[in-house]
């Protein structure tokens, strides 16, 4: 009987712990670790609130994310009238952080899809 109880006890232990959800904190970590400037740019943004503690870090992948958009968009000046071709799932990365922070959407967005093309 006891070993039933310690069995089933450790049962609803396990499915306690499989069901909890990652912290915001944990999940920039793993983005930060793993993850493109834009993913974890773009998941600052959208858990701002619950990231107020990192936004030091929140700021540093938004500010690396701009770079790397800047970079892919002055390839276009220098292929003259040739739109830059970058890959679909980073294109897809950069137009949902283009989406997500507003600012630099309103920035960026018609220049992205005036000189690029997804492939």
């Amino acid at each position: 009987m006891k070993v039933i109880l310690a069995l089933l006890s450790f049962l609803v232990l396990v499915s306690f712990v499989s069901n909890c959800k990652k912290s915001a904190a944990r999940e920039l970590d793993d983005l930060l670790e793993s993850g493109s400037s834009f993913q974890s740019a773009t998941f600052c943004e959208k858990n701002k609130t619950q990231l107020k503690e990192r936004e030091e870090d929140c700021q540093r992948v938004t500010a690396l994310a701009k770079e790397e958009i800047d970079t892919i968009l002055n390839r276009r000046l220098d292929l003259g009238i040739a739109p830059v071709i970058v890959e679909k799932k980073k294109g897809q990365e950069v137009e949902e952080f283009l989406q997500v922070h507003t600012r630099m959407g309103i920035r960026y967005w018609e220049i992205w899809k005036s000189n690029v093309i997804l492939e």
